[in-house]
């Protein structure tokens, strides 16, 4: 059976992605949480530069305050909070908090700002929502 292509991305991100929760996890038995966060900062940081060097002069610069405000809400804030954090809890915890970012987006977009959503969206947002407290035994 030959597998899509889409598949194989998606198959590999998730490997990437949860893996670094673990790496994170191991990584704080020799390092300080302020230098998990510094490392992955660096190294996201060469990543992104390697990647998107050739198309940072196409950015329009009253563009540069919104890519700057959503890099240190989106990737440099939470590299150090996940490191503090996985100090005290364990990495397969901070993973599902992390997987509920999706869900609470959509919360958040409701109530604060009063975004419409699209059905799906909905569904999407109350099927995680529910799964969230039915498996952690929450009631409400």
């Amino acid at each position: 059976m030959k597998l899509e292509k889409k598949w194989i991305y998606l198959i590999a991100l998730s490997l990437i992605w949860g893996s670094s929760f673990i790496l994170i996890k191991k990584s704080l038995i020799g390092l300080s949480p302020l230098q998990v966060g510094s490392l992955r900062i660096v190294f996201s940081s060469i990543m992104i530069f390697l990647i998107a060097f050739n198309k940072i002069k196409t950015i329009q610069k009253d563009k540069w305050r919104w890519i700057a405000v959503s890099a240190v809400i989106g990737t440099f804030f939470p590299a150090f909070l996940f490191a503090f954090a996985e100090t005290q809890i364990d990495s397969a915890v901070a993973a599902i908090l992390n997987s509920l970012v999706p869900m609470n987006t959509v919360l958040i977009g409701l109530a604060v700002f009063k975004i419409s959503t699209t059905k799906i969206q909905s569904a999407w947002s109350d099927y995680w929502f529910y799964r969230y407290f039915s498996v952690n035994n929450i009631r409400l």
